[in-house]
């Protein structure tokens, strides 16, 4: 049999067949039940089966690892002495592992040899191995793959692996056409499953987001109208996910967003979130800047396009800074920015005056929670038409992250300031965001903005009159009609 054939799965309708034959154990009541797949668990067929080596990113409980334990089963069963490892974290996973590869080859009433907590052996010859990547005692590295030679790899919850160092072992045990199915959750940035998932490689890449699972829905459940809002803001779709999500985010975390987006991600980057650590990858570059009546200017006002402001209040006792920042909405470039540690509301009332009048955006949206009210309010004493923002958790995170990405992206760089917040924003301890943020507050206010009400380039209005064909060089025209 040549390597090419050993590599391949049967198509998906035989292995939908197959799975129909098999029981799986019910995690609610502990009572088999039949194996009936669910709809990522049909996608997470499809793209081993198309791709063979695949890396999928997932939240808690969608039923990624029963499915690839079925995959496991199936290959053991279609290719005679070939050897196939389930590694895990932990000793109690890896054996979980192999019991639900157990299962399936009892459901499909398939002989074993040997069948212990270590390994299970086939009448065929084929062995699943219970594997687990952790060093023993003594040890700098786990003999995880390190003596036999295997033809599948299923490499579960890879970021926890305490001994990471295995899985270029594991890798190079295996065969050239050897499938190499990654599932894990992430544990945050740096880590190899993170270096994996950025980095260009053979891995093809499957993230399921927390609304992708169609169980994790609250129906018949009324959502705050802010909720919603900040459940959009986050990329939800649905509303009863997004009650789901927010039921969730209180009851099990007591309303921690960072750590319930990190085990039930939206989005790829909600997985990847820093669980300590620096916020911001990068440090922006500072850029020359002219002042203009207090204002740090970068770009001057440009008419071929229309900018956005944000506020974020402080209270002016040399702590917390008071920041303005003026956005380019074309391209979401700082154009101007406030810094201010002792300004008075006052104060900085006339100089959002000042950035209103030099770049005339439709509106100047201000913070409103706790002293930025009064500011909202000395603003408009002023003439300025202000957009009031109400933050919560949810909503500082989802503008931290739009300034992060488009720091880490060169799209927003400006003064000394910004370069240092984006050194000092980090995530503490306690999983909360810790460190300067008063100008990437403003900034996440633009940009959030924007997100609404993005920048439509408008044609020029043709007009009845053309004074262009009178003004040319060989026209005489005397203003006359």
């Amino acid at each position: 049999m040549t390597r090419t054939m050993m590599g391949k799965f049967p198509s998906i309708k035989k292995l939908d067949s197959l799975a129909s034959m098999c029981k799986i154990t019910d995690q609610e009541t502990g009572e088999p039940t039949d194996f009936i797949l669910l709809e990522e668990q049909r996608r997470i067929l499809e793209a081993v089966c198309d791709k063979g080596e695949v890396i999928f990113l997932k939240g808690r409980q969608i039923g990624c690892s029963t499915a690839i334990c079925f995959l496991d089963a199936i290959y053991a069963l279609m290719y005679p002495n070939v050897k196939v490892a389930v590694v895990a974290d932990t000793e109690v996973k890896s054996h979980g592992l192999l019991d639900r590869c157990r299962d399936f080859l009892r459901s499909m009433h398939v002989g074993t040899t040997i069948s212990n907590r270590a390994k299970i052996r086939l009448y065929n010859g084929s062995e699943i191995y219970a594997i687990t990547a952790n060093a023993s005692k003594g040890q700098e590295q786990s003999k995880a793959g390190r003596s036999l030679s295997f033809q599948m790899l299923h490499l579960s919850e890879l970021a926890f692996w305490p001994d990471q160092s295995a899985f270029g072992a594991l890798t190079a045990s295996a065969g050239l056409s050897a499938p190499i199915i990654i599932e894990s959750t992430s544990s945050g940035p740096g880590d190899l499953l993170w270096h994996l998932w950025h980095s260009s490689n053979s891995f093809s890449k499957t993230f399921f987001s927390v609304e992708s699972h169609k169980a994790y829905r609250l129906r018949g459940t009324e959502v705050s109208k802010e909720n919603l809002e900040l459940g959009y803001e986050l990329g939800f779709t649905d509303k009863d996910a997004i009650a789901w999500f927010f039921r969730v985010l209180e009851d099990r975390f007591s309303g921690d967003l960072v750590k319930c987006l990190r085990e039930y991600p939206q989005r790829p980057e909600h997985a990847f979130q820093a669980a300590e650590g620096r916020w911001i990858s990068t440090t922006p570059p500072v850029l020359a800047h002219s002042m203009e009546r207090g204002i740090q200017v970068f770009k001057p006002r440009n008419v071929g396009t229309s900018y956005v402001i944000g506020v974020d209040t402080s209270g002016g006792l040399g702590q917390d800074a008071s920041t303005i920042a003026v956005l380019d909405k074309s391209d979401g470039s700082l154009a101007a920015c406030y810094y201010d540690t002792e300004a008075t509301i006052d104060t900085l009332s006339q100089h959002i005056r000042a950035a209103y009048e030099m770049y005339g955006p439709d509106y100047v949206c201000i913070e409103v929670n706790g002293i930025g009210l009064a500011t909202a309010q000395s603003s408009r004493d002023r003439g300025v038409p202000v957009r009031e923002i109400k933050t919560t958790d949810a909503s500082r995170y989802s503008g931290l992250l739009m300034v992060k990405r488009a720091v880490e992206h060169g799209k927003v760089s400006g003064p000394i300031e910004l370069a240092e917040e984006c050194d000092s924003l980090h995530i503490d301890k306690r999983e909360k965001f810790a460190g300067k943020k008063d100008l990437c507050m403003a900034i996440g206010f633009c940009l959030e903005d924007i997100k609404g009400n993005p920048f439509i380039e408008q044609a020029q209005k043709k007009t009845g009159f053309d004074m262009g064909k009178y003004l040319s060089g060989n026209k005489n025209w005397d203003g006359n009609f």
